[in-house]
């Protein structure tokens, strides 16, 4: 199953997803039709039987943020550019409440918009030649509340306050230091980490995985999930088919076939 333009593509084979990033000669960044179309992809896996979802960019590029070309034609039109801003944070939102688990796969450029998508992430990974900041002091701007908010969780305040008002250039070592990235790639290298992750999650409960999401988005202070949704989360785990054969699994003490 494929659905592809010319920029954004995914893929499903079985319980994983990809969504590629495919620009390399614009260091993949993103103008508004790009968004648009991932948009459009969220929307696909969301409604797909895939468990984990991997976001990734090309070699040497996750993604360097936004399109400097289209920039310039947003600046005379603030009613675009109003509606552009919308469609990013419409995008990282949505890729933030993705059901699934997501994984971002981080080789080289992640920056602005760029890091902002591996921010609304659950988990990601790096190689060493990664390089992480947002920029919008540079340019005169603000970082939006939501993008803040998911800097200030994933790296705490002090150090998010930092990367927004110095524009700091982080490498792979100090973005895993500061707990931006969770693992940084060794000498067997990246596609060796994702697939070790990889089978460490599709081994655990896709069921649970949700539930954890929502508890945790509702601690992380999203606002479209509230208290009663994440109490449901925990209690509904009780009764789930999931943790029927957990349950049976550790007793026999054999590994659990969730479905």
């Amino acid at each position: 199953m494929i659905a592809e333009d010319t920029v954004i593509a995914w893929n499903r084979d079985g319980a994983l997803a990809r969504i590629g990033i495919r620009r390399p000669d614009k260091r993949n960044a993103l103008a508004t039709p790009h968004w648009a179309a991932l948009e459009a992809a969220l929307d696909a896996v969301a409604a797909s039987d895939a468990q984990v979802v991997v976001l990734a960019g090309v070699p040497g590029a996750f993604s360097a943020g936004a399109d400097i070309d289209e920039l310039g034609q947003l600046l005379a039109a603030p009613g675009a550019f109003a509606a552009s801003n919308a469609q990013v944070q419409r995008t990282q939102l949505k890729l933030q409440r993705l059901p699934q688990t997501t994984l971002a796969v981080i080789d080289g450029a992640c920056v602005g918009g760029g890091l902002g998508l591996a921010l609304a992430c659950d988990l990601r990974l790096a190689s060493p030649r990664a390089r992480f900041a947002i920029t919008p002091a540079k340019l005169g701007l603000v970082y939006s509340p939501d993008d803040s908010r998911r800097l200030v969780n994933t790296v705490g305040l002090a150090r998010a306050r930092e990367m927004l008002l110095t524009g700091r250039l982080l490498d792979a070592a100090t973005a895993l230091d500061w707990g931006l990235v969770n693992q940084l790639a060794g000498d067997d290298g990246l596609e060796a980490l994702e697939q070790a992750q990889l089978q460490l999650l599709l081994a655990s409960s896709g069921q649970a995985r949700r539930g954890i999401k929502t508890v945790l988005g509702h601690l992380g202070g999203d606002a479209g999930i509230d208290l009663a949704q994440a109490q449901a989360a925990f209690d509904d785990a009780f009764a789930s088919r999931d943790f029927a054969e957990g349950a049976a699994a550790f007793l026999e003490k054999r590994a659990p076939r969730f479905g």
